[in-house]
C-alpha cells in the first residue's frame, strides 16, 4: 500500500478540534477492494486477490480500479471563530471516475516482481519440521510480507510441502501467536471475511470487530466482502448481521450494507452539506428526543469528504463537535458505530490510534481485537506511520512500547515486528 500514490496539494494548517490533534504531513493514500472482483466473484478469487488497499498503501501500482478515499484531514476553528466559508478545494476528491480508472492487474508476480518465495519456503519448512517449532523464524518470514507476496508464497509453499501454509501454521503454533499468523496468511480480504464471521459467531456480537470490518468502507469494499462471505459461508453477510443485531442498530447496518454510499469521486456539494448540517441539528440538539433514523441515514450514506465538510460546518455553526453530539444523543452499539464513521472521516489515523488504545486500556487486554487491528493496519505502512505519530500525540507515549507492555513472548515479538 505504499509506493507511487499521488498525494494531493496540502491545505494551510488551521487549529483543529481537541482530541484529533494530529495532521499527517501528507494526506495518506486511498483505500479499497479491487472493483473488478465485484462482478461475479470468480472462483479464482478464493486465492484472495490482495485488495492492496484495505487500508491505503500496499506496494502496488496506484489507482488500478480501486474505489479510493480522499482522506485528507480538516482542522476545526475554535468556537469563537465565525463559521468557516465553504471552499470546494478544502474537500477535494482524489479518486478517479469509474471511466478513468485503468483495469486491475491480477498477475501477482508482476505486482511483486523481485520476490522469490523459495528461500522463505525452505525457512518455514525448517522452522516447522521435527520436534518443536522455530517461532522466531516464522515471525521473521511472515510479519512483513505484502499481500502480493503472500499470494505468491502460499501456492508455491503448498506445491513444495504438499500442505497449505495455513494448515502448517495452525498445527505448529498456538494461542495469540497462531491467531495473528493465521490472519496474516489469510491476507486482507480473507482476514476481513474471517473476522466478520467471528464477530457474529456464537453468543453475542463482537461489536468492535464488526465495526472495523463493515463501517467506513467503500461500496466496492462492501460488495466484494459480501460476495466472498457468501461464497465461503453459503449465506449472505447481510442476513447474519441482521440476525445478530436489533432495532435501529440493525437498520444502520442495513443502510451501510446496501453499498449505496456517496462515492468519493463525487465533488462535495455545499448545498447538500448545509442541508445535512441543518438536518443533523434538528434531529439531535434542536429537538426533544433524537431522530435516530435520520442521523443514521445521513452518516451511513455520505462520503468521507462530505462528512468532513459536515463536521467542519456543524462545529463552526453550533460550537459543538459532531462526535460530542453522537455521544450525548446515542448509547450502546449505535453510539460506537456512528462515532466510528465520523471519526474515520474526520481523522482516520487518530481514530485508529484510539481503537488500538481501546484494546489495551483498563484491566486485561482485548487480544482478539488487538490482533485484528494490528494485522489490519500493518498492511499499510504509510497509514501505520501516521497512526504511530497520532498515538504519540494523543496519548503522549510510544505505540510500540505500549503494545510491548500488554503482550509477551512470541506474541509480543510478532506484534512489534508488524508495528515496526
Amino acid at each position: 500500500m505504499q509506493q507511487g500514490y499521488p498525494y494531493q496539494q496540502q491545505q494551510p494548517q488551521q487549529q483543529q478540534q481537541g482530541g484529533y490533534n494530529y495532521q499527517p504531513q501528507q494526506p495518506y493514500p486511498p483505500q479499497g477492494y479491487p472493483q473488478q472482483v465485484q462482478q461475479g466473484y470468480p472462483p479464482q478469487y478464493a486465492q484472495q486477490q490482495a485488495y492492496y488497499s484495505q487500508q491505503p498503501g500496499y506496494q502496488q501500482q496506484p489507482q488500478q480500479g480501486y474505489q479510493q478515499h480522499d482522506s485528507q484531514q480538516q482542522f476545526y476553528p475554535p468556537p469563537s471563530h465565525p463559521p468557516p466559508s465553504f471552499n470546494q478545494a478544502t474537500y477535494p476528491s482524489s479518486a478517479p471516475t469509474p471511466q478513468s480508472a485503468p483495469p486491475l492487474q491480477h498477475d501477482y508476480h508482476a505486482q511483486a516482481p523481485h520476490y522469490n518465495p523459495a528461500p522463505d519456503i525452505q525457512d518455514i519448512i525448517k522452522a516447522t519440521k521435527g520436534f518443536g517449532t522455530d517461532e522466531k523464524t516464522l515471525i521473521r518470514v511472515l510479519a512483513k510480507k505484502t499481500p502480493a507476496e503472500l499470494e505468491i508464497l502460499k501456492p508455491a509453499f503448498e506445491n513444495v510441502r504438499g500442505k497449505s501454509l495455513r494448515h502448517v501454521i495452525d498445527k505448529e503454533t498456538s494461542g495469540n501467536l497462531r491467531d495473528a499468523l493465521l490472519q496474516i496468511v489469510a491476507g486482507p480480504l480473507g482476514a476481513d471475511v474471517e473476522n466478520a464471521h467471528r464477530a457474529l459467531d456464537g453468543a453475542g456480537t463482537n461489536e468492535g470487530m464488526l465495526n472495523d470490518v463493515v463501517l467506513s468502507r467503500s461500496n466496492a469494499d462492501l460488495n466484494t466482502l459480501k460476495g466472498i462471505y457468501r461464497q465461503r459461508h453459503s449465506r449472505p453477510l447481510e442476513k447474519d448481521i441482521a440476525d445478530d443485531l436489533s432495532m435501529k442498530t440493525k437498520t444502520l447496518f442495513e443502510i451501510v450494507l446496501n453499498a449505496s454510499r456517496m462515492e468519493e469521486w463525487i465533488p462535495v456539494d455545499p448545498n447538500k452539506v448545509n442541508n445535512d448540517v441543518q438536518d443533523l441539528y434538528h434531529a439531535t440538539q434542536g429537538r426533544v428526543g433524537t431522530d435516530e433514523l435520520l442521523v443514521c441515514s445521513i452518516l451511513a450514506s455520505r462520503s468521507d469528504a462530505h462528512l468532513r465538510a459536515v463536521a467542519d460546518q456543524y462545529y463552526g455553526r453550533y460550537s459543538k463537535k459532531l462526535v460530542q453530539v453522537i455521544d450525548s444523543e446515542f448509547s450502546g452499539h449505535m453510539k460506537k458505530a456512528l462515532a466510528y464513521i465520523v471519526k474515520c472521516a474526520v481523522n482516520r489515523p487518530t481514530c485508529y490510534a484510539e481503537m488500538l488504545e481501546d484494546c489495551m486500556a483498563g484491566l486485561g487486554t482485548k487480544d482478539i481485537l488487538l490482533i485484528e487491528r494490528v494485522v489490519r493496519y500493518h498492511w499499510d505502512p504509510a497509514m501505520l506511520m501516521h497512526i504511530k505519530q497520532a498515538y504519540k500525540n494523543v496519548y503522549g507515549k510510544d505505540l510500540i512500547s505500549r503494545v510491548k507492555g500488554e503482550t509477551s513472548g512470541d506474541y509480543e515479538r510478532l506484534m512489534v515486528a508488524m508495528l515496526s
